[in-house]
């Protein structure tokens, strides 16, 4: 461990600062994407309504598919900016700045500030990392909770038990259970394995057996988790079985990848360096932890049968920071053709946004909001489908007709529907006749030929909806 001052050096803060600006005009420049990034930013705009922070919502019904972290954090953000897509994604983007920070903090504190720049950098510009640090989901969170973990984890493995640090550690855990539930179990637990099987030590599995840190998350996280049950008893058997084991040992969930998915997503999320790193075995007990960590996700991600791209990406700081020792084997600085290809995330967020702009705006609720604006606005009534990017957009909820509730893309609402019915929580309408009046009736685009018939030409029509106007 090095005496050292508190403050970041200079080219440290300089990509700190500029990642946070890529972040800052990713998140201006980029409609919302549905359903993730529509839907999570509608749930949270709803709990800053009706200040429910234990049971989410979506479209008024209860949305126990995730935890509340990140809807929590978006409420508070949405209560200050309003509903707009960069109070949405201001967590994301303040969870990747503190990602940053800790691996600077904790190279400085294990290797050098050389090896601080190195990691920072190639963690700030890994495409995965750079995309995901403005976009609304539950990755990025998970990502800093992650690497919380594992950066304490390698101190206690350099330097002994700190209970102080132990007690940070597990509070990343709670609050990483928070953020997407169960899995941080599973990285906590399987990181820790990995890192004992590299070092070929039980050191990094001490601090599993410290019971003050598992009350900790009993307290956090199960404290959450008992107020949650009370409400909804069936939420234990959604969350760790259907929501957890059968997603990872089932295709029920259709997420299942081949054998080469994983290693495909991080060689090309963490591009160029992920190909051009002269990669060895890991040497310093820091990155046999962080190493092991990768190793958990490759092996973890390629079992299970669900796998998402952003289910990786808290494997890019670990994977960032043995890169940096790899690369400082061979000279304090990157190489500059290696420098100049960094630049590649930045560049095509960048020079290609008015490509991925009109590319995302398809599949955005914005143009469907413009257009009823335009029109001059009014109550919307979804008819089998919907859209909760623009409900997030107009800042209000509308009236949806979907007898099975499949149009919020929801497996908590889709497979316990007759218990919400049962409650009397259901909200979604069972036929347009049963629905209030309306400004705008909104059909998905499949059928606007036969709505056509009877509400006349439709005033906006994508690849999605069509939109018509009632007031006639």
């Amino acid at each position: 461990m090095r005496s050292l001052p508190t403050a970041l050096p200079r080219p440290v803060l300089a990509i700190l600062a500029l990642s946070l600006l890529l972040s800052l005009w990713t998140a201006l420049r980029y409609p919302l994407v549905d359903p993730d990034e529509g839907r999570n930013a509608e749930v949270a705009r709803e709990m800053s309504v009706d200040g429910d922070v234990v049971i989410p919502h979506l479209a008024g019904l209860p949305y126990l598919d995730k935890p509340p972290l990140l809807f929590a954090a978006g409420a508070a953000c949405i209560r200050v900016l309003g509903p707009t897509p960069l109070a949405a994604r201001l967590p994301a983007m303040l969870a990747s700045l503190a990602t940053l920070a800790l691996l600077a903090r904790a190279a400085r504190r294990r290797v050098s500030d050389a090896h601080a720049l190195r990691v920072v950098l190639l963690t700030a510009a890994a495409p995965l990392f750079a995309v995901l640090s403005a976009y609304v989901i539950f990755d990025m969170p998970l990502a800093l909770a992650v690497t919380a973990v594992w950066t304490g984890l390698a101190a206690e493995v350099d330097e002994g038990v700190s209970a102080s640090r132990r007690a940070a550690m597990f509070l990343a855990v709670a609050l990483g259970v928070l953020a997407k539930g169960p899995v941080m179990l599973a990285w906590a637990l399987g990181g820790s394995l990995g890192a004992a099987l590299l070092s070929r030590s039980r050191r990094p599995l001490a601090w599993l057996a410290w019971a003050p840190g598992w009350a900790i998350v009993l307290a956090i996280a199960g404290g959450w988790f008992a107020l949650a049950l009370k409400r909804h008893p069936e939420y234990a058997r959604y969350a760790f079985l259907e929501e957890s084991l059968e997603r990872m040992t089932t295709k029920s969930f259709h997420r299942s990848q081949g054998w080469w998915f994983v290693p495909a997503v991080l060689a090309g999320g963490a591009l160029p360096w992920s190909l051009a790193t002269p990669w060895r075995a890991p040497r310093a007990n820091a990155t046999r932890v962080a190493a092991g960590f990768v190793l958990f996700a490759a092996l973890f991600f390629t079992v299970s049968r669900s796998q998402l791209v952003t289910y990786l990406l808290p494997a890019i700081p670990a994977l960032a920071w043995w890169a940096a020792e790899c690369w400082g084997e061979r000279a304090e600085r990157l190489p500059k053709p290696l420098v100049a290809g960094l630049l590649f995330a930045p560049l095509v967020l960048v020079a290609g946004s008015p490509w991925l702009a009109a590319y995302a705006g398809r599949s955005s609720g914005a143009p469907l909001v413009g257009a009823i604006t335009r029109r001059g606005g009014g109550t919307v009534l979804y008819e089998d489908c919907y859209s909760p990017g623009s409900d997030f957009l107009v800042g209000r909820l509308s009236d949806v007709v979907s007898p099975s509730g499949s149009v919020l893309t929801s497996n908590y609402v889709l497979r316990y529907r007759d218990t919400l019915r049962a409650r009397g929580l259901w909200r979604l309408l069972d036929s347009t006749a049963a629905a209030p009046r309306a400004g705008v009736l909104v059909v998905p685009a499949s059928r606007a030929d036969a709505a056509r018939a009877a509400h006349g030409a439709p005033f906006f029509t994508d690849s999605r909806f069509a939109a018509f106007d009632m007031r006639r």
